[in-house]
């Protein structure tokens, strides 16, 4: 007990003061670190989601349309803003659209919009578009997500760290013009794909 009390009643020297507080910045820095990280996987983590989300529904309408011969149903879809119109409408009155409308929830063709969907802008303005949420640029038909760790991403496309999506279809180039031809060309799936080189260093 006089061995404790003498410890603890004696100044520390300022060596032991210069090690206690790097000690103490190592730790902070370390778990800033690990913080940030864990932040950065969840961001990537809601991403894809919201991406496969988009696919799976847009892959139901797809393959619906052509089973039904609606092959103008892909065009449509190419250019399409998935994340307003792919919704179940808060009011539908006829009896048949409130069935079809169950159904397509029930196979997971319908997309909730998320609470960082940022809306539809006319083209890319770093300027107004904030970082962590989606933007649909009607100009170009793409779908836009603004990363928001960007220390934690790198991409080979200048100016705001972000990811650009376009909805493509995949198919057999039956008479090989290098373009989907309606009711010629075998469809084989449509999905949200990147447009540019990106990777998340987590």
């Amino acid at each position: 007990m006089e061995l404790a009390h003498r410890w603890g009643d004696r100044n520390l020297t300022r060596m032991e003061l210069v090690i206690a507080l790097l000690i103490l910045a190592l730790l902070i820095g370390f778990f800033s670190h690990y913080m940030l990280t864990l932040f950065a996987r969840a961001e990537r983590s809601m991403m894809n989601r919201t991406v496969i989300n988009i696919n799976t529904a847009l892959n139901y309408r797809a393959s619906m349309a052509v089973m039904r011969g609606k092959y103008d149903v892909l065009e449509s879809l190419l250019n399409m803003n998935p994340m307003e119109e792919m919704q179940v409408s808060p009011e539908i009155n006829d009896f048949d659209n409130r069935v079809n409308t169950i159904s397509l929830v029930m196979a997971g063709s319908t997309v909730s919009t998320p609470v960082n969907y940022g809306g539809v802008i006319a083209s890319e303005n770093f300027e107004i578009m904030e970082k962590g949420k989606w933007y649909f640029d009607q100009g170009d038909h793409l779908l836009i997500y603004t990363i928001n760790n960007a220390e934690y991403f790198s991409t080979d496309v200048e100016g705001l760290a972000r990811i650009r999506f376009r909805i493509k279809i995949e198919y057999s180039d039956n008479n090989a013009n290098n373009q989907y031809d309606l009711e010629i060309d075998e469809f084989n799936s449509v999905k949200l794909q990147s447009l540019d080189q990106y990777n998340w260093n987590i």
